[in-house]
Order: structure tokens, then C-alpha cells, then sequence
């Protein structure tokens, strides 16, 4: 079986997106469970999968776009593409946040966190990759 650039660049692109919303949104939840707390390892080694899923997710997707052609900005394509820009770009800032955050817990020396401030950066995270996709969605589709 020939596996073409194209399904292995898309392939790859799907199972880095499948790791940022099913990631953020297991960390969201389970900073929810009542009065949680999660390891500072876990959120850390979390953040390192994060950034390179997020690199991958940024490069292939720029393949994609690439092999596809840019739509036009005034077309409904090209605004779509221009919202999910928007919001890859504002999960990148909540990302830096958390990424910064948990950086502080982990030079503190927690063990383990949990608290509201972080329960919403992981949700904003979940909830910002959740909007790429379904934004990916509608351009896929027209």
C-alpha cells in the first residue's frame, strides 16, 4: 500500500489536532472535579506535547493551504480561513499564558495544582482548538 504525501501530511494534521482539543479538554475537566488537583509534571510534560503538536498543527496545515491555493480575503472561503487564523492565533496567546503559569508552578515546587485560573486557561485552550476545528470544518466543505 502506497501511502501518498498528501494522506500522511492530512493524517498527521488530524491526529496533532486530535492531541491539542483531546488534551486541553482532559486537563479542563479534570481541573473541574470538585476541589482537583493535578500533578505539576503532568501539566508540564503537557505543555512540551502541546508546543510540538501546535508546531505540527501550524506547518502541515500551511501544506494544506499551500497545496489547496489561498482563497480570496473577500470570499466566503477567505473569510472563513481568516476567522480560523484569528482563533489559532488566539490559542496560541492563552497557550503562552498557561504555558507561563505552569512554568511558575513548576519553579515554586508544586506537586500538584489545581484552582480556577488554570481550570480557564486549559478551557479557553480546549475551547479555542474545539472553534479551529469546526471553523476547518466549513472550509473543508465550502
Amino acid at each position: 500500500m502506497v501511502l501518498s504525501t498528501y494522506a500522511a501530511v492530512r493524517t498527521l494534521h488530524v491526529l496533532a489536532v486530535s492531541l491539542l482539543v483531546g488534551g486541553s479538554a482532559v486537563l479542563w475537566l479534570g481541573l473541574r472535579v470538585g476541589t482537583a488537583r493535578l500533578p505539576v509534571r503532568l501539566l508540564s510534560w503537557f505543555e512540551a506535547v502541546f508546543w510540538g503538536g501546535l508546531g505540527i498543527v501550524v506547518f502541515t496545515g500551511l501544506g494544506n493551504l499551500v497545496a489547496f491555493g489561498i482563497p480570496p480575503v473577500d470570499s466566503h472561503r477567505g473569510i472563513v480561513l481568516t476567522a480560523k487564523f484569528v482563533a489559532v492565533l488566539g490559542l496560541a496567546v492563552f497557550a503562552l499564558v498557561r504555558a507561563a503559569a505552569v512554568i511558575e508552578l513548576q519553579r515554586a515546587g508544586n506537586g500538584a495544582v489545581g484552582g480556577r485560573r488554570l481550570r480557564l486557561l486549559y478551557a479557553a485552550t480546549a475551547w479555542l482548538s474545539t472553534a479551529a476545528v469546526l471553523l476547518a470544518g466549513v472550509l473543508a466543505r465550502g
